[in-house]
């Protein structure tokens, strides 16, 4: 039968471990009550049949379930098992997978490790930890903190910046509330025929009118604000310092924001433009799995914040809602005009603006953009998906991640690829995760031709690119993710462009193209003090991690510029 401990009141939300080894199950038991059992109850089995019946008495009587641990070689029922079917009945719970050490309790046996890696590319738990620990903190404390913490934020009332009042369809407010979450910034959102909606619009007197209404803490509301109102609601820097910085860098994606990192804790007085959100459309991936040192994998908006975190930490400046218009040379200085009219200067530049995401150009669907139609990540629109059935266009990563992420909620989700295969351009542990997952289909050779629906995206006209027929599937959404152009129209008359608009440099740059005797340095652009880094450069991976070494390297060369530049002024005050 079921154990129940914990000092936590009956309501409180349960962590639940299964697990057939009783020394095993008390010291798992007892670490979780050690350190959690103040808001938690700790619920044991140990067997999966007692599990199994324990967790659908628990959903009968609609109690939170926030984690559940199996053993891995439960009897039976091996743990991989018991968790899918635990996860039937509660998909909201984090799935961990419990592993018995080897028998010197320094690492996990050779032989669970192909088990662990199919289970965790699978998608089938979310984290696994070693038992038979003798100091548990080091081994489970950290992620079981991870798990609850994303629970409590996803389910519990929480800090809020804004409350929102707007149409849950309504491209400007999928617009403003999808900047909010790129940028970190809580909020609720609420439609206007809502309960509480209803209730706000009453107390505060919104103008129904003028959707979306923000409400700030103070009970201050804007009607249908700007990106820029909203920044200055909200404290947040729109123009630069006049003085000279160092290294200005006009782009916060992986790229800007590593080089942020590295020129700020360098000595260098540094800059950070960004028109929309740190991360770039990188900040958009519900999960990479393949960067360095996260095995579990972090969101693109996790490791976008702890590297903007990083930056602020060693003196980078940052300046949002703002781009890049003009750039133009002044003596040794380098001049940026920006959109609101203001001007950063500095004397070195670095370019990492990124890319954006091609639109498909069908009439009908440019139309719906923001009410059914998306071109990007899932992101702020995913749990609005319940239960309803989606579509995501695109066979690269980022298409593969928007699918997964959209599967959490979505009844079903067709991947629509024009290619033949995913291989050529998807990495294998996405196409291994969404071959297992059961709700998602992946359709090749097939293309969006034409969609239809007034007020929001209705269906989707299909064709397939072999045959040519067609036909119309009803769809409650989209989500387009088709390749990417770079942001350099406001550069074509400045620096030297190559195909598509990626920025030439370093050796790519035509001989014609470079004004000095000496070579250019690496990622040095047509213009001598100007760089560029990440998905804007002509030639680079196209990578997150390719991204953030090209920011970091990008800064060595600054100082070397800067330094040619202190000799010159240097030789010129002698002569």
């Amino acid at each position: 039968m079921p154990d129940q401990s914990g000092a936590g009141a009956l309501d409180s939300p349960v962590l639940f471990i299964v697990d057939a080894d009783d020394e095993a199950r008390r010291v798992t038991e007892s670490a979780l009550l050690r350190r959690f059992g103040a808001d938690y109850r700790v619920i044991t089995a140990a067997t999966a049949k007692d599990g199994l019946e324990a967790l659908e008495r628990l959903a009968d009587g609609g109690e939170s379930v926030v984690l559940i641990a199996a053993d891995l070689n439960l009897p039976g029922m091996d743990g991989l098992q018991f968790l899918d079917r635990a996860h039937r009945l509660r998909p909201g719970a984090s799935r961990v997978l419990l592993v018995a050490m080897d028998e010197y309790h320094t690492r996990i046996p050779f032989t669970e490790l192909p088990t662990l890696q199919r289970a965790t590319a699978l998608g089938r738990i979310d984290f696994w930890v070693a038992k038979g620990w003798t100091t548990p903190e080091e081994w489970l404390y950290p992620q079981v903190q991870e798990a609850l913490t994303a629970w409590t934020i996803a389910n519990r009332p929480h800090h809020v910046v804004y409350r929102i009042v707007g149409e849950q369809w309504d491209p400007r407010s999928h617009e403003m509330r999808d900047l909010l979450t790129r940028n970190g910034i809580p909020f609720d959102f609420y439609p206007p025929d809502s309960k509480r909606g209803r209730q706000l619009i009453r107390e505060l007197a919104i103008d129904v009118g003028r959707l979306p209404a923000f409400i700030s803490h103070d009970g201050q509301v804007l009607h249908d604000p700007s990106a820029a109102e909203v920044a200055a609601s909200h404290g947040i820097r729109t123009r630069p310092s006049p003085e000279t910085y160092d290294l200005a860098i006009v782009g916060a994606g992986p790229a800007g924001l590593a080089a942020a990192v590295y020129g700020a804790s360098e000595g260098l007085r540094t800059l950070v433009i960004e028109l929309e959100a740190i991360g770039g459309q990188a900040g958009t991936s519900s999960l990479i799995r393949n960067y360095l040192g996260f095995p579990r994998g972090i969101s693109g908006g996790a490791l976008a914040h702890r590297a903007w975190e990083q930056a602020v930490l060693f003196g980078a400046e940052f300046v949002f809602i703002q781009a890049g218009t003009a750039l133009r040379g002044r003596g040794q200085e380098l001049v940026i005009e920006l959109s609101n009219g203001s001007q950063a200067v500095a004397r070195a530049v670095i370019i990492a603006v990124g890319v954006s995401y091609r639109r498909l150009g069908i009439p009908v669907l440019d139309r719906l953009v923001g009410a059914g139609v998306f071109y990007g990540a899932a992101g702020v629109e995913a749990p609005a998906m319940a239960g309803e059935e989606v579509y995501v266009v695109g066979g690269a990563n980022s298409a593969g991640q928007a699918a997964l992420q959209l599967a959490k909620f979505a009844s079903r989700v067709i991947l629509l690829v024009r290619g033949s295969s995913l291989a050529e351009s998807m990495s294998d542990y996405l196409m291994t995760q969404l071959n297992a997952t059961l709700n998602i289909e992946v359709r090749l050779r097939t293309r969006v031709v034409d969609g239809y629906g007034e007020a929001r995206l209705e269906g989707l006209t299909l064709e397939d690119v072999e045959t040519g027929r067609r036909e119309q599937v009803p769809a409650a959404a989209v989500f387009v993710l088709i390749g990417a152009e770079p942001h350099t129209e406001w550069l074509r008359d400045v620096l030297q462009l190559g195909e598509r608009g990626y920025i030439l440099t370093g050796r790519d740059l035509p001989v014609e193209a470079w004004p000095l005797a000496r070579a250019p340095l690496p990622f040095e652009t047509s213009l001598p003090g100007v760089f560029a880094a990440g998905d804007v450069r002509y030639s680079s991976v196209k990578r997150v991690a390719g991204a953030v070494g090209e920011g970091s390297v990008t800064v060595g060369s600054v100082h070397r510029y800067l330094a040619e530049l202190a000799a010159d002024v240097e030789e010129m005050r002698r002569r």
